[in-house]
């Protein structure tokens, strides 16, 4: 996943997003080859598909590939909001093909199509399913931190995909430019669905959003990771002291082979972030906010046996 993926009407990128091009591997793509972004991932943002296929968090941090999507809190708290950065309730993260996106004025008035439930066989290229990947309060307002996933498009529907794709983020950031057919062609990919990252408060949706791809259900399978590695990153950052996130909150998605994934902070308390699915994509994905006053200490990753593996060694989220 990568935060934030915005091209001009030329498919150039705009300042930082040049190197996270190369860090995500587009260059190879130029070569003839935007959610993996430690923050992440991606692929066509703004008319750019950037590939957001496993950037893992082990070695990421290292490389300086980490996606950065938008904040919010959900570290498993209780009691009443302290204040501006501060965790009230937690609510569960749902799934599947939930309703409104909060993409207008107003809570849920965006209008944007999502797709029913009885829907996802047929995998509607241009009617996105939707999940609520965490939600909470801050400051007293809530937030939940969504995810859309817009099904493979055929070569010659990606155009079409990405214009509707472009309309719902350029909607909350007005200075999105729009994609241009010869770029969304040279990038398409024919073995990856479209993801969109984004924030509402209070039923409004936020900027500073992030597109990406992760592989589709016809996908063929990957090799068996040992290692236990994650994808994901920071959500609702475009860089240092430019967000719009209530919160400090990583997302990621897991490997096929991890079963679970907790994290330590710093007063010896753990979390274990539940998993949510988005309509008939096998991609589980967590979201883990900073509490108040915590930190990271470390994380765990654990295999569908519950045997411990190395991907947790390299994380380096939230410390």
């Amino acid at each position: 996943m990568r935060g934030n993926d915005r091209t001009g009407a030329t498919g150039a990128a705009d300042d930082g997003d040049t190197a996270v091009w190369v860090g995500l591997g587009l260059a190879e793509a130029a070569a003839g080859a935007q959610v993996g972004a430690v923050p992440l991932p991606e692929i066509m943002a703004g008319g750019r598909r950037l590939r957001r296929r496993r950037r893992t968090l082990v070695g990421a941090v290292a490389l300086g590939t980490v996606v950065v999507l938008a904040g919010g809190t959900m570290a498993g708290l209780n009691g009443a909001s302290a204040g501006r950065d501060s965790v009230g309730t937690i609510a569960p993260a749902g799934s599947g093909t939930g309703g409104g996106t909060g993409g207008g004025p107003a809570p849920d008035t965006s209008g944007a199509p999502t797709a029913p439930p009885s829907a996802a066989a047929v995998r509607d290229p241009f009617t996105p399913s939707r999940a609520v990947i965490a939600q909470g309060t801050a400051a007293g307002k809530e937030w939940k931190l969504w995810i859309a996933l817009w099904p493979l498009a055929r070569q010659d529907q990606a155009y079409q995909q990405a214009q509707a794709v472009w309309q719902e983020r350029h909607a909350a950031d007005p200075e999105l430019p729009a994609p241009t057919e010869a770029f969304v062609q040279q990038y398409w990919q024919p073995q990856e669905d479209v993801t969109n990252t984004y924030f509402t408060v209070d039923g409004v949706r936020l900027g500073h959003d992030s597109q990406g791809s992760v592989p589709a259900p016809s996908a063929p399978a990957t090799p068996v990771d040992t290692v236990g590695t994650l994808s994901g990153g920071l959500v609702g950052h475009r860089g240092k002291d430019d967000t719009v996130a209530p919160l400090d909150v990583v997302m990621a998605h897991l490997d096929p082979n991890t079963g679970r994934v907790t994290v330590t902070w710093t007063d010896g308390t753990t979390y274990e972030p539940p998993q949510v699915t988005v309509g008939d994509s096998p991609i589980r994905w967590i979201a883990v906010a900073r509490p108040e006053g915590k930190t990271a200490r470390s994380w765990q990753v654990y295999d569908r046996n519950g045997e411990k593996m190395r991907g947790g060694d390299y994380v380096d989220f939230l410390k």
